[in-house]
């Protein structure tokens, strides 16, 4: 992610402003959909954890938790919600990173005829995130019971694991996991407080003053985390909208108020606006805050028509001016003609106000943002902006389910970059959110299962996965990617490209994709494109590379046999110009000497055990390619060693 600003604050959920003037979000993440101008969200991820390491506070417990992560490779963190569990979970993983890699959330599975937890998930040396916090009582039962066998899995990889437990269910722990439970304190409340106000260019000798009453009073209240963090954005948003009056205790004074929502002001509002066009002008206000005056009284108009309201009958020069307008609503044009309201964070509490009580014109506020992101008069920061509002209104278990047509309407048509960059953004803010995040990986997933995908949505997906879902969640990036693959249009490869490219620079992801192939290639289902997929994945220079302490893929029996299999189908499903590539690569491989010589060779003339033609192939490939090879150190030239096997998956011959 990209976002380009001055200070901020990210809290689990969103980013919070903690500069003078706007917030522009600029999410240029998609080569394919955005000139990129910013790091990819690979690299910001880690730039966040990086953010979030020199802010964090460490709570009650954290030391502990530490201690049992190094010791036990698994640590259970349980904590009231709002403690700032999330952030102790990520700052214990994030320790012990190496490198540019960062932790990944255990993958929970989508067929619910497999366990929940997908072992497949955990590798050799991987840092892994299991969050508990929020599932249902369902899913927590039965990760109950998976989590012995998931802690003693991760122990043989060598891995380490943070599971964040659902508070108040955690007191039903079996026995043997209860030595690995840590209960999470809050941190101190002001520390956090002055952390966050430091780092965003307040003076120590302000920060280190007695406390207002007011922030006094809003620490008594024990917020969330989060809460604390907005809280310190509104402060300096205060402090810049001051003019330079350092007065402190007014700052703090102001950003409690804008903390608590102004819907009380909001209300009064709306009760001395009874013209129609003006609550339109309000509304509209609030959602393109900072756009051009232009844009947001011509986005006015269009929402007193989308929601069926009477024109103005007045002859236009009898109309009242902008200004006038803009000022009866409590907004104001800058310099630049953009407008804002005077009252910090005043946008905020229309918006929130309108959509919780006015619920009349949900669908018609949903149709407006779906034709006003498609105006020219809105430049990309403001589309951007309007498309994050939006989203951040509908993150709500009741609401969420809005977004998805959107998505759809924005990606109807291919050619449409200002929709399908909409749709980029709307999901990569759905994907992040802490609570709906599986929600909308979940509809990613349906949507991967469709044959005939439009274009721009495709576009989409691939996108979210390779860019988005592949940095905590790339199992899962993997599997949505595998399904698109299999239903691409004829001539079409784009899913597969990225999906090959995604395991090529993980090869962790390699194996997870052998075990998806062997269970089709082991049914009666087997889609079309998987025995190519198999193809692209069998590079023999993957199959026997060592990452650490993990041996080579074709040295492990199982993957053998997966290979073994896959090679049979491959022989038996696709002409021999389409496989000859494949294999020649083996051959090569293998006829190289070296310790994986026989272990390629086996798999390979195994898989062809059952076609005697192909074995007859596979021969003659093998005596021309020992023409172009270096003298053999042993006696035993390289074709009389592919004969030999040969016999022997054929009988002729005991091994």
């Amino acid at each position: 992610m990209s976002d380009q600003f001055q200070h901020s604050v990210f809290t689990r959920h969103a980013q919070m402003h903690m500069g003078p003037g706007d917030l522009h979000v600029h999410n240029n993440y998609f080569n394919t959909l955005a000139d990129r101008q910013g790091q990819p969200f690979r690299s910001f991820a880690a730039d966040h954890l990086l953010w979030l390491r020199r802010n964090f506070v460490p709570p009650p417990g954290f030391g502990q938790a530490r201690e049992i992560l190094a010791s036990q490779r698994t640590v259970l963190l349980d904590g009231a919600p709002g403690s700032g569990r999330v952030a102790a979970a990520q700052m214990l993983l994030h320790e012990l990173r190496t490198g540019e890699d960062t932790f990944r959330e255990l993958p929970l599975n989508d067929d619910e005829s497999r366990p929940l937890l997908a072992l497949d998930g955990i590798a050799d040396d991987t840092l892994l995130l299991l969050d508990l916090s929020e599932v249902e009582e369902k899913v927590w039962v039965r990760a109950h019971e998976e989590l012995h066998s998931v802690r003693a899995e991760v122990y043989r990889h060598q891995a380490r694991l943070v599971v964040l437990l659902p508070y108040g269910r955690a007191t039903r722990l079996v026995p043997a996991l209860v030595p690995y439970r840590v209960m999470i304190g809050r941190p101190q409340e002001l520390e956090v407080l002055r952390r966050y106000l430091r780092r965003n260019g307040l003076a120590p000798k302000v920060i280190s003053q007695p406390a207002p009453a007011v922030v006094a009073a809003f620490l008594g209240r024990r917020p969330p985390m989060e809460d604390i963090a907005r809280f310190a954005g509104l402060v300096i948003d205060a402090r810049a909208k001051a003019g330079g009056a350092e007065d402190y205790a007014a700052w703090c004074q102001e950003a409690y108020a804008a903390l608590g929502g102004r819907e009380a002001e909001v209300a009064d509002s709306l009760r001395e606006l009874q013209d129609g066009s003006l609550r339109a002008l309000l509304l509209a206000t609030a959602m393109l805050h900072g756009a051009h005056a232009d844009a947001v009284h011509n986005a006015a108009v269009s929402l007193l028509a989308t929601v069926g309201h009477p024109q103005e009958d007045l002859p236009v020069l009898q109309h009242a001016g902008l200004v006038e307008r803009f000022r009866e609503i409590g907004a104001e044009r800058d310099g630049k003609g953009c407008v804002r309201f005077k009252v910090l964070e005043f946008d905020r509490a229309v918006r929130v106000y309108s959509w919780t009580q006015l619920p009349d014109l949900r669908q018609a506020l949903l149709e407006w943002v779906g034709t006003t992101v498609m105006s020219t008069e809105l430049t990309e920061a403001d589309r951007d902006q309007l498309v994050e509002r939006f989203t951040e209104l509908c993150l709500q278990d009741r609401y969420r389910q809005m977004l998805a047509p959107l998505v759809l309407t924005w990606t109807a048509k291919a050619a449409n970059r200002a929709g399908t960059r909409a749709a980029v953004q709307l999901l990569t803010k759905a994907l992040q959110d802490q609570r709906q995040g599986w929600f909308f990986r979940r509809q990613i997933y349906e949507w991967s299962t469709r044959t005939g995908l439009p274009d721009a949505l495709a576009e989409v997906i691939i996108s979210l996965c390779t860019e988005v879902m592949a940095v905590h969640h790339p199992y899962e990036a993997v599997v949505r990617l595998h399904h698109m693959a299999r239903r691409e249009h004829q001539g079409t490869t784009r899913a597969r490209d990225a999906l090959i490219q995604l395991i090529r620079a993980d090869r962790r992801l390699l194996r997870l994709m052998f075990d998806r192939l062997d269970y089709q290639f082991s049914g009666n289902n087997t889609y079309e494109a998987d025995p190519d997929l198999f193809l692209e994945m069998a590079d023999p220079g993957l199959l026997t590379a060592t990452e650490g302490r993990s041996r080579s893929f074709v040295t492990q029996e199982a993957v053998r046999k997966q290979l073994t299999n896959g090679w049979d189908v491959v022989f038996g499903r696709r002409p021999e110009d389409a496989w000859s590539p494949a294999a020649g690569r083996w051959l090569l491989a293998a006829g190289t000497g070296g310790p994986h010589q026989d272990a390629l060779l086996d798999v390979l003339i195994d898989g062809g055990a059952r076609r005697t033609g192909v074995l007859a192939r596979l021969y003659v490939m093998a005596r021309e390619l020992e023409r172009s090879l270096p003298p053999a150190e042993s006696d035993v030239r390289f074709r009389d060693r592919v004969l030999q096997k040969i016999n022997v998956a054929q009988g002729v011959q005991v091994a």
